[in-house]
C-alpha cells in the first residue's frame, strides 16, 4: 500500500505536466473541440479591460449583458459631469459580473455600482460569456470558481488553457479589436435601426439557481466593501414584456437582492426606440439614459 501511494505521488505531477503541455500545444489549434479561445467580440471586452486597468476613480460602474453595454452611454452621463465605466459584455450573467467586481472594484473605486438584470440573462447558464471572459480578461483566481460553477465541459476545459495562455503569452496584449461604434469607457453604439413588432408566444421566466446565488454573492461583496449598489431592469419592447407570464414575480425575486428599478419609461415606443425586441436603438438610449441619470443615478449619488 505504501509503495502504491508513493507511485501515485510521483505519477500525479507528471500527469499534470503532461496535461498542461498538451493544452499548451493543442489548445489554440482547434484539435481540442472543448477548448475555445477567441479574441474580438461585439462587446469590445478586451478593449474595456485594457482601459479599466489604467482607470482610477469613477462615479458609477455598470455591469451586465448587452443590455448594459448597448444602453448606458458615457456621453449622456457626462452631460451632468458623471463619469461612468461600463463593463458590460455579451450575455454576461451574475457569474461573470462577480469576477469583474472582484477584479476591478478596488481599482475603479466607484461611488455606485449598477447591476443590470434581465429575465433572459438570469435564466441563462452563462457559458458563452464565460468563454469570452476567460479569453479576454487578464487571468485571476476569481475565474476558477466561476468556470466550475457553469458545470460546462467546454468552459472547464478552456479555463486552464486560457489562464495559462494569457499568463505567459502576449497574444491578448497584441490583439487589436475593431473599434467601430466604440465609446470609451465601455459603450458600443450601432447605427439606428427600427424594430417591427412581432407577436410572441407566452414565456415563463425561469431563473437559474446558480445565477441567483451569484447575484447574492455580488450583493454581499459590495456590502462588505461598503459600496452602494442598485439593480436596473433595462426596458424591453412592450410585446416582449407582455409575453412574460410571471414578470411581476421575477421583479419581486430580484428585489430581494437589493434596490431594483424597473419602472416604465414614458414615451418609449417599440417601433421608434428599439432595434430588436430587447435592445434600445440610439434614440431609445438617449431617452432612457437621461431618465435613469436624472431620476435614479443623480439622486442616489447626491444621497451618498
Amino acid at each position: 500500500m505504501k509503495r502504491f501511494v508513493q507511485h501515485i505521488i510521483i505519477f500525479l505531477p507528471l500527469a499534470l505536466l503532461f496535461v498542461v503541455s498538451m493544452l499548451w500545444a493543442l489548445g489554440g489549434t482547434g484539435w481540442l473541440r472543448n477548448v475555445t479561445y477567441t479574441l474580438g467580440h461585439d462587446d469590445r471586452l478586451l478593449t474595456k479591460v485594457r482601459e479599466v486597468s489604467a482607470h482610477r476613480g469613477a462615479d458609477v460602474l455598470f455591469l451586465g449583458s448587452s443590455h448594459a453595454y448597448r444602453t448606458f452611454d458615457p456621453r449622456i452621463f457626462a452631460e451632468r459631469d458623471i463619469e461612468i465605466v461600463n463593463l458590460g459584455s455579451s450575455n454576461q450573467t451574475p457569474l461573470q459580473s462577480e469576477v469583474l467586481l472582484r477584479q476591478y472594484l478596488d481599482s475603479v473605486q466607484p461611488r455606485l455600482v449598477v447591476i443590470e438584470v434581465h429575465p433572459d440573462i438570469m435564466a441563462y447558464d452563462g457559458v458563452e460569456s464565460a468563454l469570452y471572459q476567460l479569453s479576454a480578461v487578464p487571468p485571476s483566481w476569481h475565474m476558477v470558481p466561476m468556470a466550475l460553477r457553469t458545470r460546462n465541459l467546454r468552459v472547464v476545459c478552456t479555463m486552464p488553457y486560457a489562464l495559462l495562455h494569457n499568463l505567459v503569452s502576449d497574444t491578448a496584449n497584441r490583439f487589436v479589436e475593431p473599434l467601430d461604434g466604440y465609446v470609451p469607457v465601455g459603450y458600443v453604439e450601432r447605427q439606428v435601426e427600427h424594430y417591427s413588432p412581432q407577436p410572441h408566444e407566452p414565456k415563463t421566466i425561469c431563473v437559474q439557481d446558480c445565477q441567483r446565488r451569484a447575484l447574492r454573492r455580488c450583493a454581499n461583496y459590495l456590502q462588505r466593501k461598503g459600496v452602494p449598489y442598485i439593480m436596473l431592469e433595462v426596458p424591453d419592447t412592450r410585446v416582449l414584456m407582455d409575453s412574460y407570464t410571471n414578470l411581476p414575480r421575477f421583479q419581486e425575486d430580484m428585489s430581494q437582492f437589493g434596490p431594483l428599478y424597473c419602472s416604465p419609461v414614458p414615451g418609449l415606443d417599440d417601433s421608434l426606440h428599439f432595434y430588436n425586441e430587447d435592445h434600445l436603438n440610439q434614440c431609445g438610449v438617449d431617452l432612457y439614459c437621461r431618465m435613469v441619470r436624472d431620476l435614479i443615478i443623480i439622486p442616489k449619488l447626491n444621497s451618498l
